[in-house]
């Protein structure tokens, strides 16, 4: 054969990752045995050597977990996720190597311990951006998307049914006597809080009602926002008239920042507006009244996240997929049965 043999060569030749090669060749973990022996028997029939740098490797295998710092506005949320995929990784005896970035530059960096080899897989966790995913899936690793997904892109994900959450939570509603349902929250502010919406959409279509003529502005209004700026915008909406009987948010910190907007305009919760969130964090059972809420199953998505990670690792193929983990209903104390 013509050329230099290098390990670029291997992966080019048998359809892998460098990293692949790179981890058969120094005999640690994060592949499986089958593709082991092919890497080794390629570049031996390739005429390959191996030198190795004389530096211990350890046996165990790592998983980066890619967070984009923007999550650290919702620690809650996703610190459960983030236990769930630590935990289940030791079970089989992987170490979880965090690597947070800044989301706001347009060109995110690889993270330096997937360029030097280290990584057997990788995991992103909330909004990390299309030009990150993409950079994470050039490098031929596998890579699982918790919480997160672009339409026009084919990746491993696990998600909520956040569909099928919003339809719930606004069918709560509906089943409650309420028919005039408005949606709080920023919708384009992460997929999740959009297929909430959509699902809203849903309920409301099937049940022949429709969107309170104010939701649109209750829907662009800025992912953070005060109470005191939100008082503001419900007061010109009540003004206008046709007030909502009830709200879903889309997600529990915009609905307990609605709670507190409406007490501060003298409302009665759950006794003049019905609200209901989504997530059920801890600050979901902590204000007054409790907060009627979806629950997601965040630590579990973790660990769901870890096993699909290792089927890809251990040479799993076949078509990218997404598994979706159903919401359920908390009943507290923010819903009101209206008369009907």
């Amino acid at each position: 054969m013509s050329g230099k043999v290098t390990m670029a060569t291997i992966a080019k030749k048998l359809g892998v990752s460098k990293n692949t090669v790179s981890l058969a060749l120094r005999g640690t973990g994060g592949i499986s045995e089958k593709t082991r022996r092919l890497v080794v028997e390629t570049a031996a029939r390739m005429g390959y050597s191996y030198k190795s740098s004389g530096k211990s490797v350890p046996e165990s295998r790592n998983l980066c977990l890619v967070i984009p710092r923007s999550t650290q506005a919702s620690p809650d949320f996703f610190s459960s996720i983030q236990m769930g995929i630590e935990d289940e990784a030791k079970k089989s005896n992987m170490n979880t190597i965090l690597h947070y970035y800044d989301d706001t530059g347009e060109d995110p960096q690889i993270p330096n311990c997937i360029r030097e080899g280290m990584i057997s897989g990788i995991i992103t966790l909330g909004r990390v951006s299309r030009n990150m995913v993409l950079k994470l899936k050039a490098t031929g690793l596998p890579v699982v998307m918790v919480d997160n997904y672009f339409d026009d892109m084919e990746a491993d994900c696990v998600l909520t049914d956040n569909h099928c959450g919003g339809y719930a939570a606004t069918g709560h509603l509906i089943a409650n006597g309420h028919r005039n349902i408005a949606f709080f929250g920023e919708i384009h502010a992460s997929v999740s809080f959009y297929d909430r919406y959509m699902g809203y959409r849903k309920a409301l279509e099937n049940a022949g009602l429709t969107m309170p003529l104010h939701c649109a502005a209750l829907t662009d209004c800025p992912e953070i926002v005060t109470a005191e700026e939100l008082a503001e915008l419900l007061r010109h909406i009540s003004v206008e008239g046709d007030f909502p009987t009830g709200f879903v948010c889309c997600n529990d910190a915009a609905a307990i920042t609605l709670c507190k907007a409406l007490k501060q305009m003298g409302v009665d919760i759950p006794g003049e507006v019905s609200v209901i969130g989504f997530d059920d964090i801890s600050g979901a059972s902590q204000i007054e009244p409790e907060l009627t809420t979806m629950r997601v199953r965040r630590e579990y998505m973790g660990r769901k996240a870890v096993n699909m990670l290792l089927a890809r690792i251990s040479g799993s193929e076949g078509i990218t997929g997404k598994l979706l983990l159903p919401a359920t209903l908390v009943e507290r104390h923010t819903v009101k049965r209206m008369d009907v």
